[in-house]
């Protein structure tokens, strides 16, 4: 695949071609294989409310933060009007309060929208627009370590998307390192989430020095990078909406959560 042709996009224009050239597959795993520690685990265990996946949100009974969490998806799955009368739900929002709720935004880290350079084909010009992430509020800069790109109905290019933004964060990660006086890393296992609707699909992705140099580049890495991916298993054809799938979405999001910090300690200073 040497000879297809590569250009300097920025991590929006990525599709399925830039992932040929730079010979990156996505595999999907079963559940046992992706969360070695399983994901079977009461909401309990974890400190959530097990009413975040039994409740709706006109319940009466329930806490203030399940409640704002419960509006929150009612809102994604209620379309409205837009500016130009196009019926959207509010997905990002309803994303980033799951985050909160869940506990990724602790200590010094806030979940926020992101926007990182990307380098590609020695242009500095192009960019990531990370739906979600989380920054470093001891920082003057952002630390990219959670991509949650969403679409609506459609999945076609958004793990292009997602993983060309996990190679724009390597490099924003070592570019960080280098600032602070400590050697770049070789390689870096970025977590990952995609959302079609309100169904998330988790992923691992590996970047590696050679990669990352590859796409600087513009030339075709002899290695291939397999990016690991996990649905949640489960019957239900709707999305969070159902009460049977949400409960099984949030065991997902609890593994994920530990799941993604055991890699984020390996290269966040």
């Amino acid at each position: 695949m040497a000879n297809i042709i590569r250009s300097p996009k920025s991590c929006g224009k990525w599709d399925n071609n830039e992932l040929i050239a730079y010979n990156i597959t996505v595999t999907a795993v079963p559940s046992q294989q992706f969360f070695p520690q399983g994901t079977d685990v009461p909401l309990t265990a974890a400190g959530l409310d097990p009413a975040l996946a039994t409740a709706d949100s006109y319940s009466a009974d329930v806490s203030d933060s399940t409640h704002l969490f419960l509006a929150y998806l009612r809102y994604a799955t209620t379309p409205f009007s837009d500016d130009r009368n196009v019926r959207v739900p509010k997905i990002t929002d309803f994303a980033r309060q799951l985050l909160i709720t869940l506990g990724f935004e602790e200590h010094r880290y806030r979940v926020c929208r992101l926007e990182i350079p990307l380098l590609i084909c020695d242009d500095i010009r192009k960019i990531a627009e990370i739906s979600l992430g989380l920054q470093d509020l001891g920082s003057t800069e952002m630390v990219p370590l959670l991509q949650m790109n969403k679409t609506q109905i459609d999945r076609s290019n958004i793990e292009a998307h997602m993983i060309s933004a996990a190679i724009a964060a390597y490099q924003f990660n070592n570019n960080m390192r280098q600032e602070k006086g400590l050697h770049p890393l070789d390689a870096m296992t970025i977590p990952c989430v995609t959302m079609v609707g309100t169904r998330p699909t988790f992923y691992l992705v590996p970047v590696t020095k050679a990669l990352s140099d590859a796409v600087i580049s513009c030339q075709y890495p002899s290695a291939r990078t397999e990016v690991l991916k996990c649905e949640v298993a489960s019957d239900c054809k709707g999305g969070m909406e159902a009460p049977e799938y949400r409960l099984v979405a949030l065991q997902y999001y609890v593994a994920f959560k530990s799941l993604a910090k055991s890699h984020w300690e390996k290269f966040i200073p």
